[in-house]
């Protein structure tokens, strides 16, 4: 009989958790939780700065398509600035072969982020 009772005290020692083995258990979830919040920041940021390069990219396609249905003879070097992003645009008459001529176009696209000013440069040939 005292043996079954030493052996029912022993697992009521032994039930549960020490002290040091939940304050292991606490620092582990809260370097989980600190890297899930620092992960969310840096998403954050990078869908922000992907949605102005978007911006970039749709205004510099607008202008192409604008310059596109201008005649070549009444394209000009220009720059615009449209919902913050500046577009500067630089023309030049190239011949391609004796039967075919045509503008190129070189498009520069600056545009704000939280760390400066970024630059995209995007370059087409109408044919004329």
């Amino acid at each position: 009989m005292r043996i079954v009772r030493r052996a029912r005290r022993r697992r009521r020692v032994r039930a549960g958790m020490t002290m040091v083995e939940l304050m292991v258990a606490l620092i582990i979830i809260a370097v989980g939780v600190l890297g899930l919040s620092a992960g969310a920041t840096l998403v954050t940021r990078l869908l922000g700065g992907g949605a102005m390069q978007a911006r970039a990219a749709v205004t510099a396609q607008t202008r192409f398509e604008q310059l596109r249905a201008t005649s070549c003879a009444s394209i000009a070097d220009g720059r615009d600035t449209v919902r913050g992003i500046i577009s500067q645009w630089t023309t030049h008459a190239v011949t391609v072969s004796s039967l075919q001529r045509g503008m190129n176009v070189s498009l520069v696209v600056q545009y704000p982020t939280p760390r400066g000013t970024r630059s995209q440069t995007y370059q087409t040939m109408f044919p004329c």
